[in-house]
């Protein structure tokens, strides 16, 4: 629908519509379901709302430039304007319309259509405009003193905001306009403070229709405030382009943003998140600095100042083009799943598949006032389809899902180099790399994403050219929650372990299951990791087995992981409970050396109570090792030797083992006796004192012959008869 444009004055009369449609307004009325007028309210937000707004308004006068406020939508009942949407802004023109002719002493007859403006919601509103628009101010003092002192002025009317708050804008505008002269025929004549009216009489007033046309509901934002100096600004650059974008905030953009509004029926915020994420796009592009007020943002990116303007606000007016004119949520639902894999769907790994709606929720905001409730990585994968979205016609959706879901593999295997901060900032060329691959569907070079990920993407590109019969059981893989997206401890020369690795890990979140698993592949190697001073293992804790299944800078031995669990893939096609525990006890029944691994195996003390799966070793051998129960050395920690042995005997004895300290904790007895476990022996110590030593027998590669736990076992036993 095409919509003539209006100042205050010329609303008063005869119009038709651009579609033939006839109406007359012979007076305006603010309706009793409108909340009071508050743009002259003396909070903080609303004071710098107002200065903002009247400094638009007084530089478009006295430049003169145009500028164009928004949509008024109203109902028109027996020739009378029942304002929607736009009572504020109607409010302040009418105030601004009363000084200039009070003072300038413009005839009764020019300023005649202000006696056709009134307030409905109360008798006292309707009753103060009227005399207001009889009286004439000395403009010596104050202008609201002067007023509140008319025997014209009741008591009673002290009580009403409305009135309160047209007192304080009259004093606002007062102070703003009070050094100039001769506005009023440029305010009147010179079409220069005008907006959009659309009548809606012909189409008849439902619940959801009020709600949409008075989207701006309560309370005062700066949305309607921030549009008018937005689109001040633009037209500076391009008056052509500010009418698109400014016609555009009210019809395409507010509909396509309506599903979303917030609990208020207002979509100021949804809108305002999603203009912070486009313009920190643009900023993380062009290596500026991320500016968090609204306003100065504006002209940093969209103002004169600028000399790319132009194309920011291009790319700005693109990026909320591109999500009109569609189902947003079936988009998602069509191309992404949750938590589960789907064929020709990329998982995200969350519930919420919307992620443009959850940027609009969400962006800018911060969990414990650091972690971001829209974090970078998500940034990254929305930025991704809204290329996909701005070049649709050049990529076909077969290639979007493919390349989506390289941008997703790399997203969740970059954490390192995903970075936005003052030590580093990586986001532009993450970016870069993020369009190149959503545009021409290759993987490029370059400092962005993780090097050894971007690799592995392109090794899968090369492989699916031969085995595109495979493609559903590789992306099946992926998917799997353990690999978010990197296969590199499963390799894609093993295509034949890919749905072994499924049913092995399919119950990944159960405690005694990835018990189980660690200990098969202990009875065929060493499969452990190196973290500085620290080796680890998986656990029950399935954030171990992420940590061993991803290769890292910081981890050593990742080939010998992948190597053992091979190995074990390779060994069987069926991984269930009975399978794996099958595996454990003819491992046990085959009378195996008595290596630290043994141990691990037959005891589960030994990965049971630790939440990584760390462990320290002593330089005096594999058998004086700690388990980490946090990261650090100095958490609560045992000597899990002595730990299996406390929880094989406390049942029986009166015996107690304490947090590991930096020099070990021994396990006492009684009568303060406490033993020790060292590599190759056991040591009673009395009163603090070292007493007797027990030698456990080794072999000639310093491994014990027996079991050094059913030895302490009988240790203790003769000790406490």
């Amino acid at each position: 629908m095409e919509l003539n444009e209006y100042t205050f004055q010329s609303l008063f009369g005869k119009h038709q519509t651009k579609e033939g449609v006839d109406f007359e307004i012979k007076e305006i009325e603010i309706p009793i379901i409108q909340r009071d007028y508050a743009q002259g309210r003396q909070t903080d937000k609303v004071i710098r709302v107002r200065n903002r707004f009247l400094s638009t308004i007084y530089e478009a006068l006295t430049t003169p430039k145009k500028l164009t406020l928004d949509f008024v939508y109203g109902e028109i009942r027996d020739n009378k304007l029942i304002p929607l949407d736009g009572q504020q802004r109607l409010t302040t023109l009418f105030l601004l319309h009363w000084y200039l002719a009070k003072k300038e002493k413009v005839s009764d007859e020019d300023s005649d259509f202000m006696k056709h403006f009134s307030y409905y919601t109360r008798p006292s509103s309707r009753d103060f405009c009227k005399a207001l628009v009889e009286y004439s101010p000395t403009f010596e003092n104050k202008i609201s003193e002067n007023i509140k002192d008319q025997c014209w002025f009741q008591y009673q009317w002290h009580n009403d905001p409305t009135i309160s708050s047209m007192l304080v804008m009259i004093d606002a505008i007062d102070e703003k306009f009070k050094n100039t002269n001769d506005l009023w025929d440029v305010l009147i004549n010179g079409q220069y403070i005008t907006f959009y009216f659309l009548p809606i009489s012909e189409m008849g007033i439902t619940d959801e229709l009020y709600i949409k046309m008075n989207s701006r509901g309560k309370p005062l934002t700066d949305f309607e405030h921030f549009k008018a100096e937005f689109e001040g600004m633009i037209s500076k650059c391009n008056e052509n382009l500010s009418k698109e974008i400014n016609r555009k905030f009210d019809l395409d953009w507010t509909d396509m943003l309506f599903p979303y509004r917030g609990e208020k029926n207002i979509i100021d915020d949804e809108f305002m998140r999603y203009y912070f994420f486009v313009s920190d796009i643009l900023c993380y592009k062009k290596d500026y600095p991320i500016e968090r007020n609204e306003f100065k943002l504006a002209k940093m990116l969209y103002g004169e100042g600028n000399p790319d303007a132009m194309e920011n606000l291009d790319y700005f007016k693109k990026s909320l083009d591109c999500w009109c004119g569609f189902d947003i949520d079936v988009f998602f639902k069509k191309h992404f799943s949750n938590n589960q894999y789907e064929t020709s769907k990329t998982k995200i790994y969350q519930e919420n598949l919307n992620i443009f709606k959850q940027c609009c929720n969400d962006y800018g905001e911060y969990v414990d006032g650091r972690r971001r409730k829209f974090p970078l990585s998500m940034t990254l994968l929305l930025y991704a389809v809204i290329v996909y979205l701005q070049n649709k016609n050049s990529i076909g959706e077969d290639d979007f899902q493919r390349r989506i879901r390289i941008v997703r593999n790399l997203i969740w295997n970059s954490s390192d180099e995903i970075r936005a901060d003052s030590q580093r900032n990586n986001m532009p060329q993450l970016l870069s790399e993020t369009k190149e691959i959503i545009e021409k569907g290759i993987i490029p070079q370059g400092t962005g994403y993780n090097q050894r990920q971007k690799e592995e993407e392109q090794n899968k590109l090369d492989w699916l050219k031969t085995n595109a019969d495979k493609q559903d059981s590789l992306f099946h893989l992926e998917d799997h929650s353990l690999l978010y997206g990197c296969v590199a401890i499963e390799g894609i020369d093993n295509p034949s372990n890919f749905d072994k690795f499924r049913m092995l890990f399919d119950k990944y979140d159960d405690d005694y299951r990835c018990l189980l698993i660690s200990k098969c592949m202990l009875t065929i190697g060493d499969y452990s990791q190196w973290i500085g001073s620290h080796w680890q293992i998986g656990t029950k804790n399935n954030s171990t087995w992420k940590d061993l299944f991803h290769p890292s800078n910081q981890r050593g031995e990742f080939n010998r992981t992948k190597d053992v669990l091979n190995r074990l893939l390779d060994s069987s096609t069926r991984f269930d409970n009975e399978s794996l525990e099958s595996i454990v006890d003819k491992y046990l029944a085959s009378n195996p050396i008595k290596d630290w691994r043994y141990y691990f195996i037959k005891y589960c003390e030994f990965m049971h109570s630790t939440t990584y799966g760390l462990y320290y070793t002593y330089d005096d051998g594999d058998y004086h090792s700690i388990k980490l129960h946090a990261k650090q050395k100095n958490g609560r920690t045992w000597n899990v030797f002595l730990l299996t042995i406390y929880n094989e005997l406390k049942d029986d004895y009166d015996i107690s083992l304490g947090e590991y300290a930096y020099q070990g904790d021994k396990l006492h007895l009684p009568n303060n006796i406490e033993l020790d476990c060292e590599n190759d022996k056991f040591v009673l110590y009395k009163n603090g004192e070292r007493e007797t030593e027990y030698k456990i027998e080794q072999d000639d590669n310093g491994i014990d012959k027996y079991d050094r736990i059913e030895q302490a076992k009988g240790i203790i036993s003769s000790l406490m008869e």
